[in-house]
């Protein structure tokens, strides 16, 4: 009898156990996708308060002019505040443009809005990786006569001038995105990927 009882509850906990593992794995995936939401939302109002800074207006991804004070910043490249989502195992790329009016191609396309001063739409391109942020910045100019949105373009600094972004007031805007795929889903072996979106927008002080 106690083996018939004991081989009962093997066969219940065989068949009750992988739905119960199932559960417990998604439960915290779940929570893991809701920190990685929260840092990739603060990471994109941080890199926003910075971008805000006329220190940043050469370049998104050098150190800012205050490092070259007597009395150096502690402060580091634009680009380096979405790193904060490095220690859960997620990769950072950021790109300048190969045009002052468009997005990095290779990672995404830009839809402008219907409104000028206010921001577009990214869609990652397909190509893009899992479990990686993928960082965008640019300005709204409102400036009669500038390209708008305008992104950072080394290349474009002969026709557009050195500086990152024209002074004015105008409005930056932060798009972190990252292209989260579950561990459940990968140990399913089931290609889900989501798409976690931050956006941030400031008014420059400069």
């Amino acid at each position: 009898m106690k083996h018939r009882r004991l081989g009962q509850a093997l066969v219940e906990f065989a068949l009750v156990a992988p739905v119960a593992m199932l559960m417990i794995g998604a439960t915290v995936d779940m929570g893991r996708g809701m920190v990685l939401f929260a840092l990739l939302q603060g990471a994109s109002r941080d890199t926003a308060r910075q971008a805000a800074l006329g220190y940043y207006s050469g370049s998104n991804s050098l150190p800012p002019d205050c490092t070259a004070l007597t009395t150096p910043c502690s402060l580091t490249s634009l680009v380096q505040g979405a790193h904060l989502l490095d220690p859960l195992g997620t990769s950072v790329v950021y790109a300048d443009s190969a045009s002052i009016s468009a997005a990095p191609a290779a990672y995404g396309t830009y839809l402008a809005n219907a409104d000028p001063t206010q921001p577009g739409t990214i869609t990652l391109a397909g190509g893009t990786n899992p479990n990686t942020v993928y960082v965008f910045i640019y300005e709204l100019d409102s400036t009669p006569g500038n390209p708008t949105p305008r992104w950072s373009c080394p290349t474009c600094a002969a026709a557009n001038g050195a500086a990152v972004r024209t002074g004015g007031h105008q409005r930056t805007v932060v798009d972190l995105k990252l292209k989260w795929q579950p561990v459940m889903a990968r140990f399913l072996g089931i290609p889900t990927v989501i798409t976690f979106d931050a956006q941030t927008v400031v008014r420059m002080e400069f």
